[in-house]
């Protein structure tokens, strides 16, 4: 006897703790992506100071290839001198030559790595270098000093901050897991409009409020091995954030030994083994030059010479790139 029109709307109630939760799990996987984004410029300063490392130990190497190649040619310029005393001298230009072809070799071996790291530097870069070191590391042949960190260094780390904000963000979802345990509240609103049929009587317009909550008998049942995956996640975080603080230790300690280590035989190479190799030569050359004797030894004492120059060298590298890598790992973050 009659028609009806209803219009409502329905609102559903979070508790507080629930949005509570809710809102602090997302602001930890935010902060974990910046951490993620500072983790990444840190990685990018290490591996370009590693190619500029490289880059300079390539032009240091270069300088001691031509080192080089002056001491093999002070000693064929000796060897071409006509001796009567001397003996088998034409086998020894020979070798001497055969060790000038191998340093000219290397040093273009050595020219075309240069242009490698460049090219490499240029892809880290995102744009064209000038092919000029000049400035670059001008005491890159100085010892780095070994690096003492603060008692704390490792707790404020970005790889530490890493994990410590995936504990927090497991946290936060656990919580937010048991808070889904409540029920929820759902508040209704509806008015109803109602016509008349004629010769019936006038009908009523209504307004109706209702509020209405499940029972949560269900609730137990339904999250509770989503809650159990929950807690073996935060137990799972929580075994990696202290595996990563034992692990930043022992890498750190570990890259301070071997920084120490190399100082240490770099002085050596320096003080004592460097200069005893190229005394040996020029002792064995000035031999060759007053007395006519075999330039063999000179030869040999040559080739150990440049094998330590370039051992040297190699180390003086792995020393920077060593302490490259105690800033990487104990890197805080907004470094330019």
């Amino acid at each position: 006897s009659m028609s009806n029109l209803s219009v409502g709307i329905s609102q559903r109630i979070a508790l507080p703790w629930e949005s509570h939760y809710r809102k602090t799990a997302a602001a930890q996987r935010a902060a974990t992506s910046g951490i993620n984004l500072e983790l990444s410029k840190a990685n990018l300063r290490y591996e370009v100071l590693e190619k500029l490392n490289a880059l300079k130990f390539y032009e240091e190497r270069g300088k001691n290839l031509s080192d080089a190649k002056k001491l093999v040619t002070a000693t064929m310029r000796v060897l071409a001198v006509p001796r009567k005393e001397a003996r088998n001298v034409a086998g020894q230009i020979l070798e001497a030559r055969a060790a000038l072809a191998t340093v000219e070799n290397e040093i273009l071996n050595n020219g075309y790595e240069m242009e490698k790291i460049w090219l490499d530097l240029e892809a880290l870069c995102g744009r064209t270098l000038t092919r000029s070191s000049e400035g670059l590391f001008a005491d890159w042949q100085n010892l780095p000093v070994t690096v003492t960190p603060e008692k704390e260094a490792i707790r404020t780390a970005l790889l530490y901050r890493k994990a410590e904000s995936e504990v927090r963000a497991q946290q936060a979802m656990l919580s937010l897991s048991r808070a889904a345990l409540f029920p929820e509240v759902r508040v209704s609103a509806a008015y109803m409009f109602r016509q008349t049929v004629p010769g019936m009587s006038q009908g009523e317009d209504m307004v109706s409020l209702s509020a209405s909550t499940p029972l949560p008998l269900l609730y137990p049942l339904k999250n509770k091995h989503e809650i159990e995956a929950q807690v073996n996640r935060l137990r799972a975080a929580e075994q990696m954030l202290i595996d990563t603080e034992r692990q930043l230790t022992a890498q750190v300690a570990a890259e301070q030994a071997r920084l120490k280590s190399l100082i240490a035989s770099i002085h050596n190479y320096a003080h004592a083994i460097l200069p005893a190799h190229f005394s040996a030569h020029r002792s064995h050359l000035a031999n060759v030059n007053l007395m006519g004797g075999s330039a063999a030894e000179a030869l040999i004492a040559y080739r150990m010479y440049l094998t330590a120059g370039e051992e040297r060298l190699k180390q003086i590298r792995e020393a920077h790139s060593a302490l490259y890598r105690i800033q990487y790992l104990l890197a805080k973050g907004d470094e330019k």
